[in-house]
């Protein structure tokens, strides 16, 4: 992360994101909701969705689960005209992997707090 412009718990707050293919994304906090999650949207990339999407909508929300907490990421594509078909179809099971494995490495470095476990 570069060039962020406040601490990462208020909407508003921007901050550009590096990833590990050397491309980026300017990111954006839109919502926070104290103790239960955050949303945030994602725009001008350098990579491959530049060429798809015009933006994303992520959002993250931690219920309590038991004796755990449940975890929810979900992402929210705006596909270009004429590209929905791509982003719906050959990118989707792409996209659903990356993001698994992306959550299963978070919830590894999170071991430690009790209750963190993956499912889905």
């Amino acid at each position: 992360m570069r060039d962020q412009t406040g601490t990462w718990d208020r909407p508003g707050t921007s901050r550009r994101t590096w990833f590990t293919d050397g491309s980026k994304a300017d990111e954006r906090l839109t919502e926070v909701v104290d103790g239960h999650g955050f949303a945030y949207e994602l725009g001008g990339f350098t990579n491959v969705l530049a060429r798809l999407v015009s933006g994303v909508r992520g959002e993250w929300s931690f219920l309590p689960d038991g004796t755990g907490t449940s975890i929810r990421w979900t992402y929210d594509f705006r596909p270009l005209p004429g590209r929905r078909w791509i982003v719906a179809g050959p990118f989707k099971p792409l996209w659903t992997r990356y993001m698994r494995a992306a959550l299963a490495r978070m919830v590894t470095a999170v071991q430690g707090t009790p209750g963190a476990t993956m499912e889905g």
